[in-house]
């Protein structure tokens, strides 16, 4: 009888041991949106360059410090550090036209949308895409050290990729070096899209709702081919 107790005092150790006394893996921690919003900035701008479509809505904006064109888009390329190459989309009066502009080598070169000839611009006279982009105070920047209240509304599909979505709000003393003073009479409220595999950005939108209670300026900024080649030239004419 104590020899079957023995054995039976056995067989529940070793069962015990097997089912408590193993190491248990340690979970991965889960980042914070704060933290999502971290690698995102890093990783869109650690790619060499990026197309990019900036769409704008609500109370208008001036491509100019005249405020003679109402800046409707542009749509460029990006060459890191600081060169763009792009096309904007402005208004005058009743008439749309196209202008395009050079950034490299921190100057800016600019077409008249008359006579499509190239001219050089004074720094500030005019905005710059890349400038939108300055890698020490630009979006990406932002996402990175900027970026307040940061929540994630969760994992969404984007042009059929899993992208991680988060909002919260950029300060408007941030934003307006960065848009010529278009953007920031206030708060921006935020929401960001980006790759869950390569936590690049997809798609950015900010809202100032400071500029306008009923029609706030709202920019649409879209992110599409990553590291393409890219050649910037200052045009022949400057």
């Amino acid at each position: 009888m104590r020899h079957r107790a023995s054995l039976l005092l056995i067989i529940l150790a070793g069962l015990l041991t097997a089912c408590g006394g193993a190491a248990q893996p340690t979970p991965t921690p889960t980042p914070t949106p704060l933290e999502i919003s971290a690698q995102v900035g890093r990783a869109t701008q650690a790619a060499e360059s990026v197309h990019f479509a900036i769409s704008l809505a609500g109370k208008p904006v001036y491509a100019d410090s005249g405020n003679i064109f109402v800046l409707n888009s542009m749509e460029g390329d990006l060459k890191r550090p600081d060169s763009v190459l792009a096309v904007l989309s402005v208004s005058a009066g009743a008439g749309v036209a196209e202008i395009r502009t050079v950034a490299l080598d921190g100057k800016q070169y600019i077409t008249n949308p008359i006579t499509r000839e190239w001219s050089c611009l004074a720094p500030g006279s005019a905005f710059n895409p890349a400038v939108l982009f300055d890698p020490q105070q630009g979006v990406e920047h932002l996402l990175q050290t900027g970026f307040d209240d940061v929540t994630l509304v969760g994992v969404e599909d984007l042009a059929g990729r899993p992208s991680y979505h988060l909002r919260g709000t950029i300060a408007g003393d941030k934003l307006q070096p960065i848009s010529m003073g278009l953007l920031g009479a206030g708060p921006a409220a935020v929401d960001l899209w980006a790759d869950q595999e390569t936590l690049r950005a997809s798609k950015l939108v900010l809202v100032d709702s400071s500029s306008d209670a009923t029609a706030p300026s709202t920019w649409t900024i879209t992110f599409s081919g990553y590291g393409k080649t890219i050649d910037v030239r200052a045009p022949a004419a400057c």
